[in-house]
C-alpha cells in the first residue's frame, strides 16, 4: 500500500482516535495544527504547525476536525493545490467544501462516532469519493483497526449522524437512566452502573453472534406473565419507540439544517 504523509487540522478527541489509529497501522510521520497549540504538542512525535494551511502544505491528505461552524474559515485559510481532504463535520456537505478550495481538490466525507477513542467506532463514508483508490485504501485502512466501516449514499449521510454519528449520547442516556433506576430500588450507584453497562456489552454481543433480530431477542427474553414483559408494556405504553424515532428525526432534521 502506498505511504502517505497525513495531516489534522483540529486535534480534539475525534482526531486523537484516529491518530491512534494511524500509530496501530505504523504511520510515524504527520502533522496537526490547532488553535490550541497544547493539544497539539500532545501527539508525540507529530509535526506542529503555525496555521492551518502549514499542515495542508505538508500532508498529502489532510483530515479536517474542525466544527462544523468553524470549518469555511479555516478552508479560506487553506490555498494549495492537488491535495486530498478528509471532513467529520457533520451536515457540510462535500459541494459546500468543494466551494471553499481549488477545483482539483480531491474530498471525502465521513462520519464517525466517538467509540473510535476505544477502537469500537462506527465509519461511514460518502460514496461516490473523488479520491484516488490508494488514497480510499489508505484510509480504510486505518478506520479498520478502531471500528467498522459502512459505504453510504451522499444522500444518506445526515441519517448516519443521527443513527451513529449522536448514537453514543443516546445509549448514554439509556444506560444512565436504567443505573438511577437500580439505585432507586436499592442498589449501590457503582454496582447499578456496572450492570447496565454490562448489560449492554452483552445484549449488543448477542445480536452479533446470534444473527437473530432484535425483535426475536426481545420475545426470547419476555417470557409470558413473566417480570420483562411488564417493562415491556410500559415502554410500549409510553411510545418508546416512538420518542427514539422521533429523536433521531431532529437530529436529521439539524443535520439537514447544517448543510444548507
Amino acid at each position: 500500500m502506498k505511504a502517505y504523509k497525513p495531516g489534522f487540522i483540529g486535534c480534539g478527541n475525534m482526531a486523537a482516535a484516529i491518530i491512534g489509529g494511524m500509530k496501530q497501522a505504523g504511520i510515524t510521520e504527520l502533522y496537526v495544527y490547532d488553535k490550541d497549540m497544547e493539544k497539539c504538542r500532545a501527539f508525540d512525535g507529530a509535526a506542529v504547525c503555525e496555521s492551518a494551511n502549514g499542515v495542508a502544505e505538508n500532508a498529502d491528505i489532510i483530515f479536517l476536525c474542525v466544527k462544523p461552524n468553524v470549518l469555511p474559515a479555516v478552508l479560506e485559510e487553506i490555498a494549495v493545490e492537488g491535495k486530498a481532504f478528509v471532513s467529520i463535520a457533520a451536515g457540510v456537505t462535500v459541494e459546500k467544501i468543494q466551494g471553499f478550495l481549488k477545483p482539483e481538490a480531491r474530498i471525502m466525507r465521513i462520519m464517525p462516532n466517538t467509540p473510535l477513542l476505544v477502537g469500537k467506532g462506527a465509519i461511514c463514508i460518502q460514496t461516490p469519493t473523488n479520491l484516488t483508490e490508494d488514497e480510499q485504501s489508505f484510509i480504510e485502512n486505518i478506520f479498520s483497526s478502531i471500528g467498522i466501516i459502512e459505504h453510504v449514499d451522499g444522500s444518506l449521510m445526515d441519517s448516519v449522524t443521527g443513527v451513529s454519528g449522536s448514537g453514543p449520547a443516546y445509549v448514554y442516556m439509556f444506560i444512565d437512566a436504567l443505573a438511577k433506576a437500580g439505585v432507586k430500588h436499592g442498589l449501590a450507584e457503582d454496582v447499578a452502573l456496572r450492570l447496565a453497562v454490562q448489560t449492554f456489552e452483552g445484549a449488543c454481543e448477542m445480536l452479533k453472534q446470534t444473527g437473530d433480530t432484535p425483535s426475536q431477542l426481545i420475545h426470547n427474553v419476555c417470557s409470558p406473565g413473566g417480570t420483562t414483559i411488564e417493562a415491556m408494556k410500559v415502554f410500549d405504553l409510553n411510545e418508546t419507540r416512538g420518542i427514539i424515532e422521533w429523536a433521531v428525526d431532529a437530529c436529521v432534521a439539524k443535520s439537514r439544517e447544517l448543510s444548507k
